[in-house]
């Protein structure tokens, strides 16, 4: 009878390959055991993997459209912060400067103007709020402070406004000078840095967008920047040497205040809206994310008891390799002829 052996060379080498299998079949099952995830999704899905490219692909969407809609949230929220700081600063004073029966006498219209001029300073560091290192009301330019100083402004117009003598003139040639459209020599060039007319549109979900448009340059802030430094001006020497023309003219930046601050709150309820819309878009994909992780993870996940069975079967075999290899590591000659 012919008997088959194998040598011991090729008998290592077997057993080393036998090892290698059953280690790697260790790592692998150890992984997905402590993953909760199948080592090797293409045979999990039999090669059809387009449906979970597609849906790892859409969770990829929806998470940038969270992080987006997380900014335009922090964007929107400086923006209100910033309008409302201004609002509160101005919203009172407008009122009392129409109302109240001012007395004719220098000092009391001085007195006025600097409250005016004062709360011009105060709503112009209020507009020029920031966050993060971002300045909400520049525009695309969010890296400056849309607005040089109060005081800037106020000088700038007491330059324009040099050897007027009615508060007519002055109105206007301060009007004039707010409404100048850019190249125009007027607030667009001289006060304010940021950009105009280019809204950030930021896409917060798959069928929606927040267009941030607010801006120190926007007609509501200019005018509410207007009225306050008309009201500034008699403090700087504008109409000087007649009370009846600078009273005339506080009067009137009074009421200008109040219909600027009508205009500011209809501003607030705008960016209001857009607040609501990525709250919207914001519950919207977190909710879609929910849906894609629980189908994503029904397709990649390992069942747990399958993958311990597996394991357990693994280190059983590998034990009794080892038990064999420590047996065969033992035999002596001597023993094989006995």
């Amino acid at each position: 009878m012919t008997i088959s052996t194998i040598g011991d060379q090729a008998r290592f080498f077997a057993q080393s390959l036998a090892t290698n299998r059953l280690k790697q079949s260790l790592q692998t099952l150890t992984q997905e055991l402590s993953s909760g995830e199948v080592a090797d999704i293409g045979t999990r899905l039999q090669g059809n993997t387009r449906l979970l490219g597609a849906i790892e692909a859409r969770i990829g969407a929806l998470q940038q459209f969270q992080r987006n809609a997380a900014d335009a949230a922090i964007l929107l929220d400086g923006v209100q912060h910033a309008l409302g700081g201004a609002r509160e600063v101005a919203s009172s004073l407008g009122v009392e400067l129409a109302t109240e029966l001012f007395a004719h006498d220098t000092a009391s219209l001085r007195n006025r103007s600097d409250r005016a001029a004062a709360a011009l300073n105060q709503v112009v560091e209020r507009l020029n709020f920031a966050v993060g290192g971002r300045f909400v009301l520049s525009g695309l330019s969010s890296d400056v402070p849309p607005l040089v100083s109060g005081a800037q402004i106020t000088a700038m117009l007491s330059t324009v406004t040099a050897g007027l003598t009615s508060a007519d003139d002055v109105r206007q040639a301060v009007s004039d000078w707010f409404d100048a459209p850019p190249g125009g020599g007027g607030f667009l060039d001289q006060a304010y840095r940021g950009t105009v007319g280019e809204p950030q549109i930021i896409p917060v979900s798959g069928d929606s967008a927040v267009a941030i448009r607010s801006s120190a340059a926007s007609p509501e802030l200019r005018d509410l920047l207007k009225a306050l430094s008309l009201a500034a001006l008699p403090a700087h020497g504008a109409l000087a040497g007649n009370p009846a023309e600078q009273r005339a003219l506080i009067l009137g930046a009074g009421s200008a205040l109040i219909e600027a601050d009508r205009d500011v709150i209809a501003e607030i309820a705008r960016v209001g809206v857009s607040q609501q819309t990525v709250e919207q878009a914001q519950g919207a994909n977190a909710s879609a994310l929910t849906i894609l992780g629980t189908r994503r993870n029904d397709m990649r996940s390992a069942d747990p008891f399958e993958t311990a069975a597996a394991l357990s079967e693994v280190q059983s075999q590998i034990e009794s390799m080892y038990a064999v290899t420590a047996r065969l590591s033992k035999l002596k000659l001597v023993n094989f002829l006995t």
